[in-house]
């Protein structure tokens, strides 16, 4: 195979991977017209606060500069906060974009029902910089929240220094079926027409318990800026995890945050809310998400080249049974199912086990992922044996290397699949630790879902790549030994067979998923954690995706799928301990 073409293909997946990264560096910074600076302090001995500043650095500035405080909803950061923190920033404000406990960069346990303690870090990092920088205003401030993010924005209602202006994204601070927080003055409400944990009505309601006005309506402001008791409800065509990226929600928490914190004559002389530049940086995550993920690809394949043919992974023939399109969709449905109703149980499981004490390792989720990996291993053998047969599963198994080899064998299979699969990992990992060590980029994200694994979350990440193996061996072993086995296909066998095998894996997992996720926001409202477990189902569908692309990929490649389970293994490891809060 001619390297040339690959080596081109890379160059200019690279090129394109940093015209992302730049420009998603120049979007955090307003495209010249904000700066941004990193911080870690000490609330007290041993309890870190980390969080980012973003201030105007052209412009007609104001004196003092007013302050707004932004804090992230459950499994954020303060990166992820970013439209909210540019835009604001281009509109003379001095952003303080908080880390919340276990979150981002915080090496801290979090506990979701103790938004006091969390409060007391958000607070201490404003006044940290309301008493260190010169030309802020050191006698209030703002505070812009998203989801969860509210329940510890309300704790600051009470402090010496209270917001005077607030604006709760994805939250109408509903506790309970009927009951709403005392609500402060001066509150904006956005949320999408589209939230999974909100509807409409409940969204009216609480725009009608604040004012209470039982005929108050979205889009109209109640009550006075200037007396602190002015409420408003705005709607946008998004859902719950877009909300923080909206720019209809982003324009309305802008126009709000001026008037109730600068002053409603202010709005006219500001930057127009409508002239966004934060949409700039959503592109360059995904697309530079994407330019990456893809360059693994010809990188994997250009290793292989260069390795000699006894070192080479061992080609192994796929002698499976060939079922009929129907009986092969069905056990596909079967196995889908229960891939999710697995995920749920054991997520659910590692709830009531993090609730006892004995969550491990630290990830909020982490107990119910393992317990996923070892369970879903076994019930896809034990599935595959009931449907499709001894033999037939037996050969499935062999099709991905599992068959009667001495333990050396096995062993050299392993390796033989490291060497691709570790040039992919470290390739991935370096681009990672140029723009996503803290200490290199500020801020530094890029990669959508993925970043570097700080502290803690780095232990975690091979840990949970080890017990992922043995999940992706019977994962592989589905998708190669019953949806790619040998069919007729005609031209363009490979595609087809591809388009065939995604369309059988991800039909009715992809269903009930959807299922899940909507039941799990729902009941996300009574019991906060919940929300994440269809979150992060979310997640781990997108990665399945990749994994699967992957392995057939290289099954079809190499004939041997040693490189895709481990590459998959450590990406699936790296987006859920990663993506979600240390317990």
């Amino acid at each position: 195979m001619k390297r040339e073409p690959l080596y081109f293909t890379i160059f200019i997946l690279t090129i394109l991977f940093l015209s992302s990264f730049y420009l998603s560096w120049t979007a955090d910074r307003g495209l010249g017209e904000i700066t941004v600076e990193r911080y870690s302090i000490e609330r007290e001995p041993g309890r870190p606060v980390e969080f980012l500043v973003y201030a105007p650095r052209l412009g007609e500035l104001l004196d003092p500069m007013p302050i707004i405080l932004t804090l992230h909803g459950l499994a954020g950061s303060k990166e992820g906060m970013y439209a909210f923190n540019i835009e604001l920033a281009r509109r003379n404000f001095t952003v303080v974009s908080v880390d919340l406990a276990g979150h981002g960069d915080s090496p801290l346990p979090y506990d979701i029902t103790d938004t006091a303690t969390m409060a007391e870090d958000a607070y201490a990092a404003v006044r940290y910089v309301q008493q260190n920088w010169p030309n802020v205003d050191n006698e209030s401030y703002g505070v812009l929240s998203h989801s969860l993010g509210f329940r510890v924005a309300i704790e600051l209602k009470d402090y010496p220094i209270s917001p005077i202006g607030y604006a709760a994204v994805g939250d109408v601070g509903q506790m309970e079926l009927g009951l709403y927080l005392d609500f402060p003055g001066n509150l904006l409400i956005a949320v999408g027409e589209y939230d999974e944990m909100i509807t409409v009505d409940d969204a009216l309601n609480a725009i009608r318990t604040a004012t209470g006005n039982e005929s108050a309506e979205a889009d109209v402001t109640y009550g006075s800026l200037v007396n602190q008791t002015a409420y408003r409800l705005a709607l946008a065509p998004t859902d719950h995890v877009f909300e923080a990226v909206d720019g209809t929600i982003v324009e309305e928490s802008c126009e709000w945050l001026i008037q109730a914190v600068q002053g409603e004559s202010q709005l006219i002389y500001t930057l127009d809310p409508t002239s966004q530049v934060y949409f700039s940086k959503t592109i360059a995550t995904f697309t530079g998400a994407f330019c990456l993920l893809l360059s693994l690809f010809p990188l994997m394949l250009l290793v292989y080249t260069y390795i000699p043919e006894k070192q080479k992974p061992r080609k192994i023939e796929n002698e499976t049974e060939v079922f009929g399109f129907k009986k092969t969709f069905a056990i596909s449905s079967v196995l889908g199912a229960i891939m999710i109703t697995i995920y749920t149980a054991t997520s659910a499981g590692g709830f009531h086990l993090e609730n006892i004490g004995l969550a491990w390792p630290k990830s909020m989720f982490a107990v119910g992922f393992i317990l996923f990996y070892i369970l879903s291993a076994i019930f896809f053998t034990i599935t595959m044996f009931a449907l499709m047969g001894k033999e037939a599963t037996k050969k499935a198994f062999a099709s991905v290397g599992i068959e009667r080899l001495s333990i050396k064998e096995h062993a050299f299979d392993i390796l033989r699949g490291l060497m691709i699969a570790g040039i992919g990992i470290i390739w991935l990992m370096s681009w990672l630790a140029i723009c996503g060590l803290p200490e290199n980029m500020q801020p530094w994200i890029l990669i959508a879902l993925i970043k570097w694994p700080v502290g803690v979350r780095g232990i975690n990440t091979v840990i949970v790549t080890l017990l992922a193996i043995p999940y992706l061996v019977a994962d592989a072993a589905w998708l190669r030994g019953l949806l790619l086995s040998k069919r007729e296909w005609g031209s363009n066998a490979d595609i087809k067979a591809t388009i065939f095998a995604f369309i059988a894996k991800f039909a009715v997992s992809g269903v009930l998923a959807v299922v899940v996720v909507f039941g799990t926001t729902a009941l996300g409202l009574i019991a906060g954690k919940m929300v994440l477990l269809g979150l992060l189902l979310l997640l781990f569908l997108v990665v399945q995706l990749l994994t699967t692309i992957v392995t057939a990929w290289t099954a079809l490649k190499f004939q041997n799928v040693w490189p895709a389970i481990i590459l998959s293994a450590f990406v699936l490891a790296l987006v859920a301990v990663s993506s979600l809060p240390l317990i």
